[in-house]
């Protein structure tokens, strides 16, 4: 279940829709809501989203010009058919009788003076304060029934003399007051439509109208066909967006999804808006290492090329002067060539471990921690490429999660509401539909960090380190493959989750912890907080940042890792 917040995607005024504003916002709905990529669209769609500035579909402009005309028609067989004056005279009849009437009924000269003055002057808002002060009177100086009479043909008067200015009767068919006083909303109603149609063919805006007063109005065949109409252009947006590579069907169900291009350009962005955000000296500079190797981190300084160096890093132009000068020759000769030469960087392998229990959903903690995810991804591709980058989430269970289905991630849903679970399973002996029962959103921090490790230890690198997103205490461990799930926690869930932690660290892994809230600071079980454990076990640091502040902190705490590895 998700609850809709539409703030976010209010259409900017300042700036024109585009394909890149496009993808932006749907990116955005899709990282933030448990929304599938067609729900997300066709909500923009509802919301208003100009469809047509990307599709100029003619055969939809024709139709909304037909549906104009269509309307104009109507308005004019009424302006033809029907007169408005008789109703009008009967209406001034009936306020001149109701207004005697309520005179009649005056208590005082100074009630009568007052209600005289407001008929005199046709003024409704005079009329209302009358009868507002005549209802807090204990005894009523004038009738009640009689005032609500003259202010309903005051209002229906008005309603008429408007509608006699706004529109041109020409038919000879009398028509009564009530009869006249209808006709003005139907026709009020159809000028509205009309307007809509109008802004809508103007705008490409095809969705932001009523659509049941174009339905009473038009018929049913009509309806039909527009609806149809409509449904080809979302489709046709569709198609557009997979062509362009903004899209691309999943293999594994079929739906649309980001495209690794779109993943990526979210990064970028997030990237450089938590980058914008920070002072020019915040994050200090990127150190590279002084000896030289094979590396894509090239240097000015250049040698002669040996066999084995990288084409890729040819000097072009020493080569082609070296050629020149040598032996007058525009063609280089291989004596000639020269390479930049690459300079040596401190490789380092990262797991971004991230938690996935059911409370990562409140307060943006797990949308947050997904544009850290990708904006970290973005600077390593960016800045540190020969560095290696994996994505775990950890539950109940834990998993690796490739950088292309980040945005569509959400927390695991809670589904036990029990004050006190103490959970077992066999999980040598659980079938893959016996897993799918299992309660998946609890903090299996042991599993997450021994899978961490594991993808580590695979690695030539001697830099490792976890980046840990979490908000909550361990609430489930392994014991062999037996899985305990608990809440309360458990002191097992604890002494298991720092024994990972003491694994991780005899295999020089650095474990960096963002917590989300402050419950690693209790002590559950009447001795040391887990937090202060974890810290002693750990080589790390841990961090409380506000979820809108972890992109600084882990981006800005990452390239001091940097920094340090290249120093030393």
């Amino acid at each position: 279940m998700i609850t809709y917040r539409y703030g976010p995607y209010e259409p900017e005024r300042d700036r024109p829709w585009d394909m890149d504003r496009l993808m932006n916002v749907l990116s955005d709905m899709i990282m933030r809501y448990d929304l599938e990529l067609d729900e997300a669209l066709r909500m923009l769609i509802d919301r208003g989203l100009p469809v047509n500035m990307f599709l100029k579909e003619g055969g939809m402009d024709d139709l909304v010009h037909s549906l104009q005309q269509q309307l104009q028609q109507k308005i004019d067989d009424v302006l033809g058919q029907f007169d408005i004056k008789p109703a009008r005279k009967d209406t001034e009849f009936d306020l001149k009788k109701d207004s005697g009437d309520l005179l009649n009924t005056a208590k005082s000269k100074e009630w009568k003076d007052r209600i005289e003055d407001a008929i005199r002057n046709l003024s409704i808002d005079e009329l209302y304060r009358i009868k507002n002060e005549v209802m807090q009177e204990k005894k009523r100086p004038v009738s009640m029934d009689d005032i609500a009479s003259v202010i309903q043909d005051m209002e229906d008067l008005d309603d008429l003399v408007a509608g006699e200015k706004k529109y041109k009767f020409t038919g000879s068919t009398p028509l009564s007051r009530d009869e006249a006083i209808d006709i003005l909303k139907h026709l009020d109603d159809l000028e509205k439509l009309m307007q809509a149609l109008k802004e809508a063919e103007e705008s490409g805006d095809l969705f932001n109208f009523n659509l049941e007063k174009l339905a009473q109005y038009l018929g049913p065949e009509q309806f039909e066909e527009f609806l149809e109409k409509r449904e080809q252009i979302f489709e046709k947006l569709r198609e557009l967006l997979e062509k362009q590579g903004r899209i691309v069907p999943d293999p594994e169900t079929g739906e649309m999804r980001l495209s690794p291009e779109s993943v990526r350009k979210i990064g970028r962005r997030a990237l450089e808006e938590i980058f914008s955000k920070l002072k020019a000296d915040t994050s200090g500079g990127m150190h590279s290492a002084d000896e030289t190797g094979e590396s894509e981190n090239v240097s000015s300084k250049t040698r002669p090329f040996d066999f084995g160096d990288p084409v890729s890093n040819l000097d072009l132009s020493s080569s082609i002067v070296n050629g020149y000068v040598r032996r007058k020759s525009s063609k280089p000769d291989l004596s000639d060539m020269e390479v930049f030469e690459a300079r040596g960087s401190a490789r380092s392998s990262t797991v971004v471990l991230i938690d996935m229990s059911g409370s990562m959903m409140r307060s943006d903690r797990f949308y947050n921690a997904k544009r850290v995810v990708l904006a970290l991804d973005a600077l390593i591709r960016q800045d540190f490429k020969d560095d290696r980058l994996t994505i775990v989430g950890f539950g109940t269970l834990a998993s690796v999660i490739p950088p292309a289905k980040v945005p569509s991630l959400q927390p695991h849903p809670v589904t036990m509401y029990d004050p006190h679970i103490r959970l077992r399973y066999n999980m040598a002996a659980q079938t893959e539909k016996g897993k799918d029962r299992i309660p998946k959103y609890f903090t299996n921090l042991q599993r997450g960090l021994q899978l961490s490790r594991t993808l580590l230890g695979s690695g030539e690198t001697k830099n490792k380190q976890i980046i840990l997103i979490t908000d909550g205490v361990p609430t489930a461990h392994f014991e062999g493959s037996s899985l305990h799930v608990n809440y309360p926690p458990s002191p097992a869930d604890f002494e298991f989750a720092l024994r990972e932690v003491r694994n991780c660290t005899q295999d020089n892994i650095v474990i960096n912890t963002f917590l989300l809230t402050s419950d690693w600071e209790m002590g559950y079980f009447g001795e040391e907080s887990f937090m202060r454990q974890f810290m002693k076990q750990s080589q790390g640091r841990v961090f409380y940042p506000h979820p809108t502040q972890m992109g600084k902190m882990v981006l800005v705490d990452f390239l001091q890792n940097k920094k340090a590895i290249f120093q030393y």
